[in-house]
């Protein structure tokens, strides 16, 4: 999965020079909680509702001593420079990490310097959600594979003497493992469990690791 094939290209920005009274009228407008902040086409900052917030907070006693109104204020003073970006060859699963690591709720995606893009965390988990088909009938069982490679080829080939119809097939590494994660379109949970059973797979009837 790649950024590009899951951003958002029709970025709402802001100009340096524009005030905070319209950033943040922009931030409310458009339900979104930060703004990149956009020169020529050029990413040169970022500039959320919390930065806004806080610098009307701190300036609210300027024009009590002749400053100007802190919604008078221009996004250059308060914005972020230093921004972390990703392009569009970059993987979803890159944007999580960066996501994750930083804290942060988007990315501006960028060729350059100049902004194509921006992917949030709903696109992140949209393009997980279609990966892994989890919004399609079916039913999710899970099975234990204590070898390896060696058990997710055997898992792989029962599935097809069975004629199932798999939707997706995660595998997720669990000790010396792994754990297969299977979505098939089928409601006879049942038949798929006790089959697999039968072939010597351990299918998971509850939680892996309880507490």
């Amino acid at each position: 999965m790649f950024v590009g094939r899951r951003m958002t290209r029709n970025v709402v920005t802001v100009g340096q020079a524009e005030t905070l009274k319209r950033a943040s009228h922009l931030l409310k407008e458009n339900r979104i909680h930060q703004l990149a902040v956009v020169e020529g086409g050029d990413l040169v900052g970022l500039v959320s509702g919390t930065d806004i917030r806080n610098a009307t907070m701190e300036g609210a006693a300027l024009p009590a001593r002749g400053g100007p109104a802190a919604g008078n204020e221009v996004v250059e003073a308060i914005m972020t420079r230093e921004v972390v970006t990703v392009s569009p060859s970059d993987t979803v699963e890159d944007a999580l990490v960066a996501m994750l690591k930083r804290r942060l709720s988007a990315l501006p995606v960028v060729v350059g310097t100049r902004l194509v893009g921006i992917i949030t965390k709903s696109d992140v988990l949209a393009a997980f959600a279609d990966t892994l088909r989890v919004e399609e009938t079916g039913v999710r069982i899970e099975v234990v594979l204590p070898d390896g490679i060696r058990s997710c080829l055997r898992l792989v080939r029962e599935l097809g003497e069975m004629k199932a119809d798999v939707r997706s097939l995660v595998f997720s590494p669990a000790g010396d493992g792994f754990v297969a994660i299977v979505r098939l379109r089928t409601i006879d949970l049942g038949s798929v469990r006790k089959t697999l059973k039968a072939a010597g797979f351990e299918v998971v009837e509850g939680p892996l690791f309880p507490e």
